[in-house]
């Protein structure tokens, strides 16, 4: 975030020194002064009177004990600004509640050994034998359930294990609970980071029907949506009580954003078509109808990585139409995009990204990119998303630092009939280059 908004003031704080002297050096290398990160204790934390207008705590809520998360909603009524949104995320019920007695035996194997290394072993060999002792059970839905757990936790990185699975504290809560506490600190739900989830739109038409027929309010509504669902983990906005902003969706929103679709077309389709189809990242197939609608996708799907300005393609689809689109054709545009927007074919932001369209002369990782491909073997694309190099890559991408030209760069074993490195092609296509 630091990176793609110089203008901001960004502040981070954790427990861990170890993790704060690491993010320290990433920010030193990458050349960001616009963030501070500073290790301390929620508990004694002081923060001398600042204001946020974003606050985000993930990861925190329910692995700590009752006093910290009190602290957490105490300092983010105090520090929030009046129009601010906190983000925290937490381990809910119902979802959680088979993983907990399942954790409860994990625990009851490890907890008295004390090393690490002999926790982890210990509770991958309870896990091995229990997916043995299901697989020779009927097929029966529970426990092809558990089975599906079990392989979830064996793949965690050592780390998410000790913490989730085998840590002293993980206190998962209802969403009417986390509510009511965040309401004792002035603090009021707004909704969640992840739209899609709250919605009754997306449960089978007569779920739907039938919850919206209890006339429930939103909240009791999104609880009931969490049993019908199972729901393991939120991420949930917070505001001030007195805040003006409402859980309202306002499609022409839409409007003043960046837009990038996740349909591509499931064939060729003709100018001016009034209906054209689609497919998902998970493979379904879309019809889309309305012309303004399918060029606008068709528009956003020839650049699969970009995020472009909502009026940007509108300008470019009245070229390539030959006419001008009327307010009430745009008003409608918006309307159905927040349809595709609430069933996640396409993402909102508020930054547009339009990828180069030529490799640059002299290639270079961002200067942030390169500090985390050496230190964690990693780049992070212009959606926030993490790249992995394969092993043998990262030694290329260190190379990547302006200093060699393109030519230099790319040998004749990888041009290929392209003339492109196609490592370099992805990072470009990515947004993990300088420009």
């Amino acid at each position: 975030m630091a990176e793609r908004l110089p203008q901001g003031q960004l502040v981070g704080i954790d427990f861990s020194a170890p993790d704060i002297l690491s993010a320290q050096k990433l920010a030193g290398e990458a050349g960001l002064t616009n963030v501070s990160l500073h290790q301390a204790d929620l508990l004694t934390w002081n923060p001398s009177g600042a204001k946020f207008d974003y606050i985000i705590a993930y990861g925190l809520f329910s692995w700590v004990p009752d006093e910290v998360k009190d602290r957490l909603l105490s300092l983010i009524s105090e520090c929030l600004s009046p129009q601010g949104i906190a983000c925290v995320s937490y381990a809910t019920y119902p979802g959680c509640k088979q993983p907990e007695a399942l954790r409860d035996l994990l625990k009851l194997r490890t907890d008295a050994l004390v090393s690490p290394e002999e926790k982890i072993a210990t509770a991958h060999q309870t896990l091995d034998f229990l997916d043995r002792a299901w697989k020779g059970l009927p097929h029966f839905p529970h426990t092809t359930h558990l089975r599906e757990l079990v392989s979830r936790i064996r793949h965690k990185p050592p780390h998410s294990l000790l913490l989730d699975d085998l840590g002293v504290e993980r206190d998962p809560c209802y969403l009417l609970q986390f509510t009511n506490w965040a309401a004792e600190h002035g603090l009021r739900y707004l909704g969640e980071s992840e739209l899609p989830s709250m919605l009754l739109e997306n449960l089978p038409p007569a779920s739907a029907q039938e919850l919206a027929a209890l006339g429930l309010d939103q909240l009791e509504t999104e609880q009931m949506i969490d049993y019908i669902t199972n729901r393991p983990f939120r991420c949930t906005l917070l505001v001030r009580a007195e805040a003006s902003w409402q859980a309202k969706l306002d499609a022409q929103a839409l409007r003043q954003l960046s837009l990038r679709s996740l349909l591509k077309p499931a064939g060729p389709i003709k100018v001016g078509a009034q209906k054209g189809v689609f497919v998902s990242e998970q493979g379904a197939k879309l019809t889309l109808r309305g012309a303004l609608l399918v060029e606008f996708i068709r528009e956003l799907s020839s650049q699969p990585t970009a995020c472009l300005l909502f009026q940007d393609v509108l300008t470019k689809i009245q070229k390539t139409v030959g006419k001008m689109i009327s307010e009430a054709g745009e008003r409608q545009l918006a309307e159905d995009l927040l349809s595709l927007y609430t069933k996640r074919q396409i993402e909102s932001a508020a930054l547009p990204f339009i990828p180069p369209a030529t490799l640059p002369e002299y290639p270079s990782l961002t200067p942030l990119n390169r500090a985390m491909c050496r230190h964690r073997g990693i780049v992070v694309d212009a959606h926030h998303r993490a790249f992995r190099p394969k092993e043998d890559e990262i030694a290329f991408c260190l190379q990547l630092d302006g200093s060699q030209s393109l030519m230099d760069l790319t040998s004749s074993r990888d041009r290929q009939k392209t003339g492109d490195h196609p490592l370099l092609a992805t990072l470009n296509r990515l947004g993990c280059l300088i420009k």
